[in-house]
């Protein structure tokens, strides 16, 4: 296999950590990420501002270092053209997440109808949302299309049984946390067709190879892990919209219980 290269010994690193405990920590942090900012109290505690909005606040930069670390981990980062590209989509989370965490402090501390409610709705549900969830959407992408998990001699790690067990559970946690993401942000029709595709485009290998057709060998780790959880992902909004016949967010069924 051939690799562009940076400077010797730029991926020495990279090619040490293990691909699977990589991803498995990837979940791990991402989960914390996600619900942490929902189990902390929500009693202002600077500026009118919650402990949990403080946590939502710093906590994307956790995330940010988590996507750096699972990108050296895949090799991500080993062109100009596919540093930019993952830059690019970083800073599009980042801004997303920075637009709906001021939208969504100024809606939480206004009534409905007041002066600037409806812009800052606007801000929170609808464009910080898209582009949180769309950056997620083009990184997994990336990692679908250009991750590497093989080794200097070109073979994919051999997987112990804990760490198959744990890379399905990472995928079945981070597929279901991102489709409670997708109900609560409103951004399921952008989230269902795309996790559908992505699932689809990664899985594509394996089921050229099932139905007999000959092709590449090796399917990168990072490729099985984001095509499974994108699939449970959509698996995941389809139950939800089975049982309750819509896509009403998480927080609206909480308060009217």
């Amino acid at each position: 296999m051939t690799m562009s290269m940076g400077r010797p010994g730029d991926w020495e690193i990279a090619w040490r950590r293990p691909p699977a405990r990589g991803i498995i920590l990837f979940v791990v942090g991402y989960a914390l990420v996600d619900l942490l900012p929902i189990i902390l109290p929500s009693t202002p505690v600077l500026g009118g501002l919650a402990l949990s909005d403080l946590a939502d606040a710093i906590l994307i930069f956790f995330l940010v270092v988590l996507y750096v670390e699972l990108g050296l981990r895949a090799k991500i980062f080993r062109s100009l053209t596919l540093r930019a590209v993952y830059t690019a989509a970083m800073l599009l989370m980042v801004q997303g997440h920075a637009i709906h965490f001021a939208g969504n402090a100024v809606t939480a501390a206004s009534e409905p109808g007041a002066p600037g409610w409806e812009i800052a709705y606007f801000l929170d549900e609808s464009w910080g949302h898209l582009e949180l969830h769309g950056a997620f959407l083009f990184l997994a992408a990336l990692f679908i299309a250009c991750g590497v998990s093989v080794d200097r001699e070109g073979n994919e790690p051999a997987l112990t049984r804990v760490e198959k067990a744990g890379l399905w559970f990472a995928a079945l946690t981070y597929g279901i946390l991102l489709a409670g993401d997708a109900v609560e942000g409103q951004t399921v029709p952008l989230m269902l067709p795309v996790a559908v595709a992505l699932c689809l485009w990664g899985m594509w290998p394996d089921i050229g190879r099932a139905r007999g057709r000959t092709g590449e060998a090796t399917v990168s780790l990072y490729r099985r892990f984001f095509a499974a959880s994108f699939g449970i992902t959509a698996a995941a909004l389809l139950v939800y919209y089975a049982i309750m016949g819509d896509f009403t967010e998480l927080t609206e069924l909480a308060v009217v219980r």
